[in-house]
């Protein structure tokens, strides 16, 4: 569930290479204490990709992201000035592919400006979203009728997918075959992000809240992640000066949520090549979804490919991690 500042890979490397409530702020996260008024909110992320019209077949997509070295910032649901200054930029949602066509070409109604980096020992991405309702918040939590249980936090009937939220999924490995799919280990994953629930807060407080695929292993072992505090993420509803929508800020340590084999994990501080992609959701009030799965409003993706395998591990783009800083990447 993109950008602009994209870097789109050479063609001939990617042929040799792996392939209605007002509200005011609430913190659904750690937060801290007077930072509201260095809140910066993005009012206008909308641009065009480049790629806009162009599709791909499975495992072609060339879009990357750059994963520079720059300072850690503090997951507390604020985007401070500067804070990701030396990060890249992600934005969406124009030009993504989207499952509830036709995909949000309204800024207003959804959309996302991004950003990754890492500071030489955990992966970190923040996401400014742009979403005119909040389920849960600004309307009631309806259920979908194919599923009632869909806000248990559970892997026997609950979605941790289910509301507004970002999820992210990663194929560390590099690898991939012609329809294999997350794995639930750190080899690849595909994790959720909610504004709706989480596994450390319950319902009503937004946070990690699991992922795929349902398993119990995979299940007890992204819940270990979570409460370790291998997997963090801070999220928070904007107030009404910033907008309406979210933020939320993530980060993911390597070891052990970016495996590349049985007993070594990325390191972050040699280039390296991971899978990546990025999916956005939204869900207003049940009438707007109507025709969609499940009656979600938007669910969009940065990669482009056939609506049936967006979650393949040959459908992610790259994530390219450097271990330099961003500032001496423009320099050269």
């Amino acid at each position: 569930m993109l950008y602009a500042g994209l870097q789109p890979i050479n063609l001939t490397q990617l042929q040799t290479s792996f392939n209605r409530t007002e509200f005011s702020a609430k913190a659904l996260g750690p937060t801290s204490a007077g930072t509201n008024n260095h809140a910066k909110s993005i009012q206008d992320p909308f641009e065009t990709s480049p790629l806009v019209g162009v599709e791909f077949i499975a495992g072609d997509y060339p879009n990357s992201i750059t994963a520079y070295l720059g300072t850690t910032p503090t997951l507390d649901g604020f985007i401070r000035n500067g804070e990701y200054n030396d990060a890249e930029k992600i934005i969406g949602v124009k030009g993504w592919k989207s499952d509830t066509p036709p995909a949000s070409e309204n800024s207003k109604d959804l959309s996302v400006v991004g950003w990754v980096k890492h500071d030489g020992s955990s992966l970190f991405f923040a996401f400014d979203v742009t979403d005119d309702v909040i389920y849960g918040f600004d309307i009631e939590r309806w259920l979908p009728s194919t599923n009632p249980d869909a806000n248990k936090l559970n892997f026997q009937k609950g979605w941790p997918f289910w509301g507004d939220g970002i999820e992210l999924m990663m194929n560390s490995t590099y690898q991939w075959d012609d329809n294999g799919g997350c794995i639930g280990d750190g080899r690849s994953w595909q994790f959720c992000c909610s504004t709706n629930k989480s596994i450390l807060g319950g319902l009503g407080t937004g946070g990690l809240s699991s992922g795929l695929p349902f398993t119990a292993d995979v299940w007890a072992r992204y819940e270990n992640w979570i409460r370790n505090g291998d997997m963090a993420a801070s999220v928070r509803l904007k107030g009404e000066d910033e907008g309406r929508g979210y933020i939320i800020e993530w980060r993911i340590n390597p070891n052990p949520c970016m495996k590349v084999d049985d007993t070594t994990f990325v390191d972050l501080s040699k280039e390296t090549k991971v899978g990546l992609n990025i999916e956005l959701q939204d869900l207003d009030e049940k009438e707007k979804g109507e025709g969609n799965w499940g009656n979600m409003h938007h669910i969009d993706y940065w990669s482009k490919v056939e609506s049936n395998r967006k979650t393949d591990l040959k459908s992610f783009g790259t994530l390219i991690i450097k271990p330099t800083s961003k500032d001496t990447a423009d320099a050269e």
